[in-house]
């Protein structure tokens, strides 16, 4: 019988979390004892115990399989993590059917191009900023978090953007290639949703290179902050986070733009360095993206970057999460009105209560968690559909549920999948 036919088996990632720990437990290694046995540092040992994050890098695994003498066993149990997820990721997105092609990434499209959609010659009057309107209406859905809707209507763009810069020369041809770009970068954010880092580093190649073509020093930009959004699903955080503060540090302008491309990749350079345990660099980079939104002044969305003081502060929570510290994580909570964020930010909003659902949950408040997780579905509906830390987060609730207590969790979790 296969695990698809044992609903509530535990995942593998739960397991394997549960089983480090256990062998760890019964070596007499605490966890800094364990890290300095590997060469890594504590943060990364509690990681890979904690079954709500992110399975952990397969070098981690295979070092700490080989310090606790399990012959194999985590290393098999990570590659068996891996293939649920990717299993859950292709049930989460339409299932192929008549009428439906291959997307980017292997994402199943409707083959019908995108309301509006150009079946004409790519040619004509004003064919460019219709096609920057189909880009940045997909920009625009995936912040809701409706990602059905961008996965239907994706390759139609892509098409149409494509044939725009083969039909397009001088000026034209530029302004086409940077519209390529950042098609390029809606395919890498929805790879990457969904975990398939294979398609999310081809696409984000994608963009970069029509960037440079097109000189888009902006686009470029964009394309480094996807680009090492896909390294890090590629388990190469140390080149993600490399790749993200060299162009950081090589943008210059202190104009809006400027502000906002470096900051952002500051701040996905803080979440690198949290995932490492190096608390004092993390701290450092977030301050430093603070100072950039309080000089852009406002709660912007340049680029689709959704950069400005509380995206900085909903980082602050992120990390976190991500050194594992719940209590830090209520205290900077404490200070984020995601109301001030730019109108259709869903998914973003969605995050950060799944974020306090977690913090809740590790200090014992199950209600509470579950009130934020069912607000993350009330913002963000198809988000945790996609979020294997918050699905994993579901289970374990539901593992120790309490009916008067948590009375909405059981439904949650029937209409996301987790409880059938």
């Amino acid at each position: 019988m296969s695990d698809d036919e044992h609903p509530d088996r535990e995942p593998a990632g739960t397991r394997l979390a549960h089983e480090i720990r256990r062998l760890r437990t019964k070596a007499g290694l605490s966890q800094p004892q364990l890290a300095r046995k590997i060469g890594y540092t504590r943060q990364y040992v509690s990681h890979a115990e904690r079954a709500d994050h992110n399975l952990p890098s397969a070098e981690i695994v295979r070092a700490i399989d080989h310090a606790l003498g399990a012959g194999g066993a985590l290393t098999t149990l990570r590659d068996q993590g891996k293939n649920e997820q990717e299993k859950l990721r292709r049930r989460s997105l339409p299932v192929p059917e008549q009428g439906y092609v291959e997307g980017p990434g292997g994402v199943a499209a409707k083959q019908r191009p995108f309301p509006g959609g150009m079946s004409t010659a790519t040619s004509g009057p004003g064919v460019v900023r219709y096609a920057q309107a189909l880009v940045e209406r997909l920009h625009r859905t995936y912040q809701a978090a409706r990602y059905d809707e961008v996965v239907d209507a994706l390759p139609g763009v892509l098409e149409t953007v494509d044939s725009i810069v083969a039909d397009s020369s001088g000026s034209r041809r530029h302004q086409a290639l940077s519209l390529q770009c950042q098609a390029a970068v809606v395919a890498a954010k929805v790879a990457t949703k969904i975990g398939d880092g294979i398609a999310a580093y081809e696409a984000a190649e994608r963009a970069r290179t029509a960037a440079q073509a097109a000189d888009d020093v902006f686009g470029q930009a964009s394309a480094a902050y996807q680009l090492t959004c896909a390294l890090l699903r590629l388990d190469a955080a140390d080149e993600a986070e490399h790749h993200a503060m060299e162009v950081a540090e090589g943008i210059r302008a202190d104009d809006p733009h400027g502000c906002t491309w470096r900051g952002a990749l500051l701040l996905i350079g803080a979440v690198v360095a949290a995932r490492r345990g190096d608390i004092g660099e993390t701290h450092q980079r977030l301050e430093q993206a603070g100072r950039l939104a309080t000089r852009l002044g406002r709660d912007g969305n340049i680029g689709f970057s959704a950069f400005g003081p509380t995206n900085v502060r909903i980082h602050r929570v992120s990390a976190a999460v991500t050194t594992g510290d719940p209590h830090r994580v209520l205290t900077e909570a404490e200070h984020v009105d995601v109301t001030s964020l730019p109108p259709g930010l869903h998914g973003r909003q969605g995050r950060f209560h799944l974020d306090n659902a977690w913090a809740q949950a590790q200090l014992g408040e199950d209600p509470l968690a579950v009130i934020h997780l069912l607000e993350t579905e009330r913002v963000a509906p198809q988000l945790l559909r996609t979020h294997q830390p918050g699905r994993t987060l579901v289970r374990e609730l539901m593992a120790r549920e309490q009916h008067r207590k948590t009375p909405g969790l059981r439904s949650l979790a029937q209409r996301i999948g987790v409880l059938t």
